[in-house]
């Protein structure tokens, strides 16, 4: 499965051969055109849930709510694991295997995938990607959706059918198919499929389609496929036609599905009010990241399934409280060491028209053990256990503010043997001082502005390590070097 979700975010851009299906809400119009001078977006502190392991995070992370209060989220890489937790984000129960590969031959011979679930009445719906006929290692599978129910909250699972499959056969070295790597609850009696044809890659004739079927009943027989405006075609083996965009959440704030997709320099929100047509909110990244590759020769992290789920009841359903959840790869690891996410993000409405739209949190770790500071805002393997929250040092904005002198801030990591120095510094000196490029932080003023704070570059010269902090004198925790900039107190 490892190719899909790369082709899944860089091949969405389609051919926009569908018409507007649903009327605008009051004041889409301005969010999707981007110009809406009151959203402000801040996102939070990454939390490792999960990892390292080879065997999560191979897909777009769900969870449904349990009757007790407690949450089961559902992760995997060929086998899907259930997985529970007191909160949306918190995840941390030991695992039980609720799916597995099927017989040689069957539609899911390698691996079956639940991609998303929706409680109706007592039954658990679960939508389960299938693959068979893959060799991996020549970019070979082929994908299908059936739809899985449960009657114990998704510990057991019937698999009652197939509910989305493509037209073309197995390929040798080709990802081919139908898969459905998000479904939407519309709000209006359905329940939108996300779909990615031959594994969305343009030149192999795939793209990203829409399917739909009641909310109550979205079993076999009931899916259609969007086809040249129409719901004309079955779900199996019917045609479709592109749409531009990869929903993943309904926003019930603005009535509008929202899609996640690379913009320079990191992830972007796009929103669409007809659930067809994406625009971005904003021209800038809603979270910085560094852009590795799946083949994991550049050496960078790698940011992938990225997902949204609201921050209270985890459902795709969201207010104005989220949660970012993803798969990471911390740089220079591979495969068997994957992490499974979650980063809060808050939107308010009461912005200033001299404030920034988004910013990111940078956060202090320190580990005593290994003498390791760790100035980030990047997700921190061994958070709260090796390593102890220290401070949250404001927002970095993700692109320079366009009115104001403004600095970018590199994050590095030192070349030499012995524990790590990890250095926040201005874009383009690590290279010169035998420090490794990581990813960008973000953006600084270089004067005080209002509602900012100071940011100092510190060094502990017992421990030889680098770290950042408010306070001039460091935190007690070292000697001040260098003044860094200003960034967002909120």
């Amino acid at each position: 499965m490892k190719k899909k979700e790369q082709n899944a975010i860089h091949a969405l851009l389609g051919t926009l051969a569908v018409l507007a299906l649903l009327p605008v809400p009051v004041g889409a119009q301005e969010i999707a055109a981007g110009v809406n001078d009151r959203i402000r977006v801040r996102v939070g502190t990454p939390l490792v849930a999960r990892g390292p392991s080879g065997d999560v995070a191979d897909n777009w992370f769900t969870e449904a709510r349990l009757p007790d209060g407690r949450f089961r989220g559902f992760t995997g890489t060929g086998d899907t694991w259930a997985v529970d937790g007191h909160h949306p984000y918190e995840m941390s129960s030991p695992g039980v295997k609720v799916l597995k590969p099927g017989p040689p031959g069957s539609p899911s011979s390698c691996g079956q995938w639940i991609q998303h679930v929706e409680l109706e009445g007592k039954t658990l719906y679960g939508w389960v990607h299938n693959e068979t006929a893959c060799n991996y290692a020549k970019g070979q599978t082929h994908s299908s959706m059936t739809m899985a129910t449960s009657a114990d909250y998704g510990l057991t699972w019937k698999i009652e059918g197939p509910v989305i499959a493509g037209t073309d056969p197995p390929a040798a070295g080709k990802s081919t198919g139908d898969s459905c790597p998000a479904t939407v609850k519309g709000q209006d009696g359905y329940d939108y499929a996300y779909c990615l044809r031959n594994g969305g890659q343009s030149w192999n004739g795939g793209y990203t389609f829409i399917a739909r079927a009641p909310s109550t009943n979205p079993g076999p027989g009931q899916w259609k496929k969007l086809f040249n405006g129409a719901w004309s075609e079955p779900g199996v083996g019917g045609k479709s036609s592109p749409v531009d965009g990869l929903g993943v959440a309904y926003w019930t704030t603005t009535h509008q599905t929202i899609s996640l997709n690379w913009a320079r320099g990191g992830l972007g929100l796009q929103v669409s009010a007809d659930r067809l047509h994406f625009k971005p909110v904003f021209s800038q990244p809603l979270m910085l990241t560094a852009g590795g590759d799946w083949g994991r020769k550049d050496g960078l992290e790698l940011v992938s399934y990225p997902v949204l789920i609201d921050a209270q009841t985890g459902l795709n359903q969201l207010g104005d409280h989220w949660l970012l959840a993803y798969m990471y790869l911390n740089p220079g690891e591979g495969f068997d060491k994957r992490y499974l996410i979650f980063r809060p993000v808050d939107i308010s409405w009461s912005r200033s028209p001299s404030e920034p739209i988004v910013a990111e949190m940078l956060t202090h770790w320190y580990d005593a053990t290994h003498h390791d500071h760790w100035a980030t805002i990047a997700p921190v393997p061994g958070n709260y256990t090796s390593y102890r929250l220290v401070a949250q040092l404001g927002y970095l904005m993700t692109a320079a503010d366009p009115a104001k002198p403004t600095i970018e801030l590199e994050e590095c990591l030192s070349k030499w043997p012995g524990h790590p120095d990890r250095i926040l510094i201005q874009k383009g000196v690590c290279e010169t001082q035998d420090y490794q490029r990581l990813r960008s932080a973000g953006f600084v003023y270089s004067t005080a502005q209002p509602d900012t704070q100071p940011l100092y570059r510190c060094y502990s010269d017992a421990e030889h390590a680098h770290f950042a902090a408010n306070d001039e004198n460091c935190n007690g925790m070292g000697k001040r070097e260098a003044l860094l900039g200003y960034d967002l107190k909120q």
